[in-house]
């Protein structure tokens, strides 16, 4: 039985994703992978999927319907905030808020362990930045290039509170 912890419009679920579910669900969340790498990014595989983080399987979750997996979401806690590593939806269910919903999911979960902010980091070229900029998240200073591959991204460090009526 998934304990589902957000019902949304036509079907979709946003429920804990386990180490378990991520093992049984496997082949379907990497199959999102080619999303990512419509970006340029490198796709996630097994390893990174279960690649220990701390608080990684109390914050992360994934988005159902019928259908089975449209996405899914991977938190963990970084330097005391809520980091969020990965967010993915397929591109065919983006409109169906699936993608809300899982951030929602993600912060009301921090905002219950006592985590006051949010941290994580986006190519500058990623369409994601739109949907960030509409949720109320401002990039923290100008254009960041410390990623390995040397990309330029924005980063976010946002109180959760200042967001999460927008989510």
């Amino acid at each position: 039985m998934v304990d589902t912890i957000l019902q949304t419009p036509e079907d979709l679920q946003i429920v804990p994703l386990t180490k378990q579910m991520a093992l049984h669900q496997a082949v379907s969340i990497l199959k999102l992978e080619h999303n990512w790498t419509e970006i340029g990014d490198e796709p996630w595989n097994l390893g990174n999927l279960m690649y220990e983080l701390p608080g990684k399987w109390e914050l992360s979750h994934i988005a159902l319907n019928h259908r089975g997996v449209i996405g899914y979401q991977i938190g963990s806690i970084k330097e005391g905030h809520a980091f969020l590593n990965k967010i993915i939806v397929d591109r065919e269910k983006r409109v169906k808020s699936a993608g809300r919903g899982l951030l929602r999911a993600f912060l009301n979960k921090s905002l219950k362990k006592g985590i006051e902010r949010v941290m994580f980091r986006v190519r500058a070229d990623n369409p994601a930045v739109w949907f960030y900029a509409k949720l109320g998240f401002v990039p923290k200073g100008e254009l960041d290039y410390s990623r390995k591959d040397g990309v330029a991204s924005y980063f976010y460090n946002t109180r959760i509170m200042d967001v999460i009526q927008n989510v």
